[in-house]
Parts: C-alpha cells; structure tokens; sequence
C-alpha cells in the first residue's frame, strides 16, 4: 500500500509540474526565408505541429528537453506572412501546450488588377485601383510612345492601396491612341507597374 501511494504521489507531482517552454518564442525572417535553432525545455514527451506546410523542423518529436532546427522557406506570397509551431507535451492525459510565433515579410511589391482601361474619344479619367507595400511614384508619361505631360493624381504615394487618376483630353486625331503611366517604387525602382489607358479614335 505505500508503495502504492509513493507512486501515485509521485505521479501526481509529474503532472502538477508538467511544464513545455522553447528557449526563443518568437522568430522574425525576410522574404527570402532562413533557418533558426530553438532549444525546446520541457520534462516529458513532447510533439510539435505548424500550421503552415512553409516551416519545417526536426525532430517533431522528444523526450525532455531538446534542440530543434527550424527551417523557414521563401515567401513568394504578396503578404507579410505569420506561423505558429504548437508545442504539446502529456501525460497520463493531462498536457501543457507553448507556442513560437513566426512572422516573415515579402517582396516589394506594387500591383493593379485591371491594368487596362479603355475610354471614349470625348475623353474622361481613367481610374486604377494600386496596391503597393513600399512608397512608389510616377516616373513616366507616354503617349504612343512619346513622353507628355499627365496630371495623374497622385503621383506619389506610400504602402497601401489608392486609386490614381490618369485625366485624358478628347481625341481629335481620328485614330487610336494609348496612353502609358509607369510607376515605380522609390527604393527598388526595378520594381514597377505600366498603366495603360486606350482612347478610342
């Protein structure tokens, strides 16, 4: 009957101090992705899952404390991205859970879905809904082919989506004519985005 007791005693010790804690609890990475070591602490068994296929690590699985190798792939979304990795360990049923937050940025971006407009030959404004997560401005007006003047509003902007304005006059000249608006971000101007407004004849 002690021994009996001593080890339910005992028992009932593990599981009222039952504990899982990684030594880092959140990792922040770049578009490009990294890799990070984690030293996971806890005094059982202890399993851990992600919710996003994007992060890997090993070992998944434990006996007491132990280092875990956290791999984090490319982010080729157009979002800023976040992940968690649950750390659960048991016992007798009983179980203690900690997480570690991931976040990671993406690319500079600037993007339009409808980067075509077609407008009469009276003229008008054509409206273009952009979407950037770094600031852009305007840096080049065509039209068909050669540079002009356009009084696109706004002609410069920070990250967040806006719509821009490109006012067209009537055409008189009976034939088509094709307006382009380049815009391009102001730390990475490589990365940019050619409207288009086509006038009819």
């Amino acid at each position: 009957m002690l021994v009996l007791a001593a080890a339910l005693a005992f028992s009932c010790d593990q599981e009222t101090n039952l504990s899982i804690a990684p030594d880092i609890h959140a990792l922040a990475f770049g578009p490009e992705g990294g890799e990070a070591d984690v030293v996971v602490f806890t005094n059982g068994y202890w399993k851990a899952t992600c919710d996003d296929n994007s992060v890997t690590f090993a070992p998944d699985t434990g006996n007491f404390t132990t280092p875990m190798h956290i791999v984090v792939a490319p982010n080729t979304e157009k979002f800023t991205k976040s992940a968690r990795i649950s750390l659960t360990t048991k016992l007798n049923g009983n179980g203690r859970t900690s997480r570690i937050a991931i976040t990671q940025t993406c690319n500079p971006f600037i993007l339009c879905d409808e980067t075509e407009v077609q407008l009469p030959s009276s003229g008008g404004t054509a409206r273009f809904q952009v979407n950037a997560n770094a600031d852009w401005q305007v840096v080049d007006t065509k039209l068909d082919g050669s540079s002009v003047d356009l009084a696109v509003d706004p002609m410069e902007h920070g990250p967040n989506s806006v719509t821009v304005n490109v006012p067209v006059s009537e055409n008189t000249t009976g034939a088509q004519r094709v307006y382009t608006v380049t815009l391009a971000l102001k730390e990475t101007p490589s990365v940019r985005l050619v409207l288009t407004v086509r006038q009819a004849s």
